[in-house]
């Protein structure tokens, strides 16, 4: 009875990896260029990892929802209410983003929603709105 738990993890580890592994319809991923990179293809990895990466995000940056909604319903004419509403609507969105980021950590090995598609929008903090500049490693 004490090993339940870990039987359980396994068991979700190897139909995630299997369902993944029967799956015909894979998101591009980056050309193999060496062995790791050919392991990650061959077992449809870096989707998986993409939802790991994720979650973790989701998990610890939820709390961000809390001074971005502040900021977005802040308005001069009505400072008090903006501000309340701003930290209520920040406090459900964080505890949803929060959860929503457990949910995907723990269940990263599962190909669901759609092909590991994300089930919330990327927080405003970290889209960029410019271009990444190339790195010169010359």
């Amino acid at each position: 009875m004490k090993h339940l738990p870990g039987v359980v993890l396994g068991a979700i580890v190897i139909s995630g990896l299997l369902a993944s592994r029967l799956d015909a319809a894979r998101p591009p991923a980056p050309a193999a260029t060496d062995k790791t990179d050919k392991l990650l293809l061959r077992y449809n990895l870096y989707p998986a990892l993409g939802k790991l990466g994720r979650g973790v995000g989701n998990t610890l940056g939820g709390w961000l929802e809390f001074p971005l909604n502040i900021q977005k319903h802040y308005t001069q004419a009505d400072t008090a209410a903006s501000l309340f509403t701003g930290a209520a609507v920040g406090l459900v969105k964080g505890v949803i983003r929060t959860g929503v980021g457990v949910y995907e950590t723990v269940t990263f090995v599962i190909p669901y929603p759609e092909e590991y598609a994300p089930i919330l929008p990327t927080l405003e903090y970290f889209k960029r709105s410019e271009p990444r500049k190339e790195l010169l490693l010359e």
